[in-house]
């Protein structure tokens, strides 16, 4: 099982579930607030940082940078070009995923279409 688990009010954070939802051909991944039902039944009383996205795969959980380098593994295709930056120690790639994150609420937020691959 793959859920992106993803903060619902960010524009960003929709926007980058709406292209995940478009270019997941395979209707792999599925998706999830981090302050949902879904998170509590995998992560208990963990909080969750609404700042961090989360990629649980393969009874792993992946975050920041590495979450959206093994997403771009999961998609396949040419986006596994990107997974070579894997080789960007982490504390520099999520250093960048800081910067980004920080501005997040800037971006305007979207309606996504939810269907049965949103959970709760």
């Amino acid at each position: 099982m793959t859920i992106v688990f993803y903060d619902g009010d960010c524009g960003l954070c929709q926007r980058s579930i709406r292209f995940l939802y478009k270019a997941d051909k395979k209707n792999k991944i599925l998706f999830a607030p981090l302050n949902g039902m879904t998170y509590k039944q995998i992560y208990g009383d963990e909080p969750s940082l609404l700042t961090t996205v989360k990629l649980y795969h393969n009874k792993k959980t992946f975050e920041k940078s590495s979450a959206v380098l093994q997403l771009c593994l999961i998609l396949g295709g040419l986006y596994k070009i990107f997974y070579l930056f894997i080789i960007v120690p982490s504390f520099i790639r999520d250093a960048f995923y800081d910067q980004i994150a920080s501005r997040r609420k800037t971006f305007s937020c979207v309606l996504l279409k939810k269907d049965e691959r949103f959970l709760l």
